[in-house]
């Protein structure tokens, strides 16, 4: 990942995201990126705006569902003109992943026809269709750079199982030119044969498979652990007051100096508390 990509970011909201991946863009201090979330974003997109990572984001949502509305950093950086968000429905965004996974320059909807979205992303095109003569809308194909995705297991090869909702995860790693995934645990390639139709994302999809345990920390990961309610709300408070933000940067993203560091630092008891049995 380098500065001006753009970065697919798999889960949804607080579920299953990524977040091992988020703190160490942030430590290699990547600029200017393009983002798309799975429809709704939580904590990570939160973060990345938080820290300056990213000039540009495709979501309908930012929030912790009932902890907050809609997080502060973001909030911050709209209304101060800081970064772009490009308007959309929930579809909006799916047509465009469909479009980047078929190597086709858009994709064609009804969603969005008689409102402003095609005012406010000059990228959004209403045509005639030329079968019928009726008037669609197309969205632009943001084909990602790379597609960050947290799930349960992987064999050596990366064919991914997901226990829970996939979400966007395979559409993500279908539209995307490389795939990066961290999981829970690997699994014998064995065991993959074993029952095929658990595989969510096949290994031909995913270009680098990483075990890592509580990868998803502070969200949850279905099957595993639940989201940590009480990191999240400290996190929402720090990020209301820039100064705060930063002093929560330094304690659990920069100076952890590995993910090992990072989990002694929320501490076992906390930790083995969130387990799913």
């Amino acid at each position: 990942m380098k500065d001006g990509s753009i970065i697919a970011v798999g889960g949804y909201l607080n579920h299953n995201s990524p977040m091992t991946i988020i703190r160490k863009i942030i430590q290699e201090s990547v600029k200017d990126l393009f983002i798309i979330t799975p429809t709704s974003a939580g904590v990570d997109a939160d973060l990345l705006i938080g820290a300056g990572c990213v000039r540009t984001i495709f979501s309908c949502y930012v929030g912790a569902e009932w902890l907050a509305g809609v997080l502060p950093n973001f909030r911050r950086k709209v209304e101060a003109g800081e970064i772009e968000v490009k308007e959309c429905d929930e579809f909006h965004i799916i047509a465009s992943l469909r479009a980047a996974s078929e190597n086709l320059p858009f994709y064609p909807t009804r969603t969005g026809l008689g409102t402003d979205l095609p005012k406010v992303n000059k990228d959004f095109k209403e045509f005639t269709d030329p079968v019928k003569g009726e008037k669609l809308l197309a969205v632009p194909a943001y084909k990602p750079d790379v597609a960050i995705i947290h799930a349960q297991k992987s064999d050596p090869y990366g064919n991914i199982q997901h226990a829970g909702s996939r979400f966007l995860d395979y559409l993500m790693a279908k539209a995307a030119k490389k795939t990066i995934v961290t999981v829970e645990e690997i699994i014998p390639h064995e065991q993959i044969l074993a029952e095929p139709f658990k595989t969510s994302i096949p290994s031909f999809l995913v270009d680098y498979v990483v075990r890592m345990s509580w990868g998803a920390h502070p969200c949850s990961c279905h099957g595993y652990y639940n989201m940590d309610e009480e990191h999240i709300k400290t996190y929402i408070e720090a990020a209301r007051k820039p100064e705060d933000f930063r002093k929560y940067l330094e304690e659990y993203v920069y100076k952890p100096k590995n993910h090992e560091e990072y989990l002694e630092k929320i501490g076992l008891r906390k930790l083995l508390s969130l387990r799913v049995f």
